[in-house]
């Protein structure tokens, strides 16, 4: 898992209302629909979960330690998505304790290795990886009307991308992996995934979801000339010339989508 900067993130609450305004434009869909898609849920149940489940996001100092406005960061997220949600005070174990004597159902927390939301009553754990794949795919999905019986060019088959190829099966496409790591792909086709060997063959496909956390190796004419491309990526693959041939076809942040799909899936 990529580790997140302050810099990077540091505005994301301020940004939220235009960010689910554009990700709604492209994927045809409410930011609860698209939540509810990507976390096989239903609607009525977010809805429901929404005015009963209290939040909590324990801040973590093991391994590098808390990345500032972190927690404040998920914590407006799931805000946005109508949760009523707390920052707790006391950190690690101690903030778990807190959040438990205060009421809260539902707790994130993340260290250098995971990023999980804990729903304690019903002993369910969602890891970011999983949930941040679904999110994409389901956008992706909505922003093409549909991806039953398409290709679609998974990028990197780390966590996230062997995430994003499983979500992708469930969605009715035809997942197809792509890796730097020849030893890797060859794990994938022995698993029974389809695998491309050269980055020369990406071109070949019109719709990617990005996976890899490799910044500007992505080059236009690596793109088909009507990529879809949704990237949970950190940082973007594309170059700067790259982006601006996806222009109006990109879905990329860096923790939104991820955040509310481990909620509702929480949930």
């Amino acid at each position: 898992m990529t580790r997140l900067t302050t810099e990077w993130i540091e505005n994301m609450k301020n940004e939220l209302p235009q960010w689910a305004e554009n990700l709604e434009d492209m994927t045809h869909m409410s930011l609860l629909n698209l939540a509810a898609v990507a976390g096989d849920v239903s609607r009525g149940r977010v809805n429901s979960a929404s005015w009963r489940i209290k939040v909590a996001v324990v801040p973590v100092t093991q391994g590098e330690g808390i990345i500032a406005t972190f927690c404040e960061q998920v914590a407006a997220i799931v805000a946005y998505m109508g949760f009523d949600v707390f920052v707790t005070e006391q950190t690690d174990v101690w903030g778990i304790y807190e959040a438990n004597q205060k009421g809260a159902t539902i707790i994130f927390l993340a260290d250098d290795m995971y990023f999980l939301a804990l729903n304690m009553a019903k002993n369910v754990v969602v890891e970011n990886s999983d949930a941040t794949a679904r999110g994409f795919v389901a956008a992706l999905e909505g922003a093409v009307g549909g991806i039953r019986d398409r290709q679609v060019l998974v990028l990197g088959g780390g966590r996230v991308g062997r995430a994003a190829l499983g979500f992708l099966r469930q969605r009715g496409a035809d997942g197809v992996v792509y890796d730097i790591d020849q030893k890797v792909l060859k794990g994938l086709k022995a698993e029974g995934w389809k695998v491309i060997k050269d980055k020369a063959q990406i071109k070949n496909y019109d719709l990617i979801v990005d996976c890899t956390p490799e910044a500007n190796w992505l080059t236009p004419e690596m793109l088909h000339p009507d990529t879809y491309f949704a990237s949970p990526g950190v940082p973007l693959s594309p170059t700067p010339e790259a982006l601006e041939k996806l222009e109006g076809r990109l879905i990329h942040d860096l923790l939104q989508l991820g955040v509310i799909t481990m909620l509702v899936m929480a949930c």
